[in-house]
């Protein structure tokens, strides 16, 4: 279920979604995704749903999920802008500016690796005779993710599209990330990054707009 007021509408799992565990598209607002001058603004990273247990480390891990996201926007934008000979100039802006879209983001769920954990499980399948042991204790030990977000027009409030997505640590045979607390829970950030950044590629206006779902292929 949605944590945070970001999410104000039923969202709608898509299989052809590699990232987002659920979608929401307001068919009203397709207009954003065909204009031709389009301020593009990252609102800082919300963490109150984290930031009691992980009061130092959550405000880093928002720094760090908003710069990467910002970065990945802001390629994709001055992409865009070449490959249309400047007739569609979009930007990314520092502030929210009229006429712009507003990306809001919270990250509700946060559990480290259990370092500790995943070295005894490692431990134990060296002695264990069942096969796959490391894998199977390992799931108990990984760390999970998870984030909630909206794009909004700047203008009127509206809601153009809500999300969500969250992911677990990915079950390894080995891994240097097993052993540091937060670096599986960095790449999953990246991997959200890249995947929102790529709604300003093409945008969902194309795709099912009758049901609010619509397909998004970042790969």
């Amino acid at each position: 279920m949605p944590v945070s007021p970001l999410i104000t509408h039923p969202l709608h799992a898509d299989s052809r979604q590699s990232c987002f565990g659920g979608v929401w598209y307001n068919p009203s607002e397709q207009a954003v995704w065909n204009s031709p001058r389009l301020k593009v603004y990252v609102a800082p990273v919300n963490i109150d749903y984290i930031k009691a247990r992980f009061p130092k480390e959550s405000p880093s891990l928002a720094a760090q999920f908003r710069a990467g996201l910002q970065k990945d926007i802001r390629n994709v934008l001055e992409n865009k802008s070449r490959q249309t000979g400047g007739r569609m100039k979009w930007q990314l802006v520092d502030r929210p500016v009229p006429g712009s879209v507003t990306l809001s983001l919270a990250i509700v769920k946060l559990k480290p690796t259990d370092v500790g954990g995943n070295i005894m499980s490692d431990l134990v399948s060296l002695v264990s005779p069942l096969p796959g042991t490391s894998l199977i204790l390992g799931r108990f030990m990984s760390g999970d993710v998870g984030i909630e977000g909206r794009l909004s027009n700047t203008n009127t409030d509206a809601g153009i599209m809500e999300f969500k997505a969250y992911n677990t640590d990915p079950i390894t045979l080995f891994s240097v990330k097993e052993f540091e607390r937060f670096a599986f829970d960095q790449r999953n950030l990246r991997l959200f990054s890249s995947c929102i950044a790529d709604i300003f590629k093409a945008g969902p206006a194309s795709s099912i707009p009758k049901t609010g779902e619509f397909d998004l292929d970042p790969f």
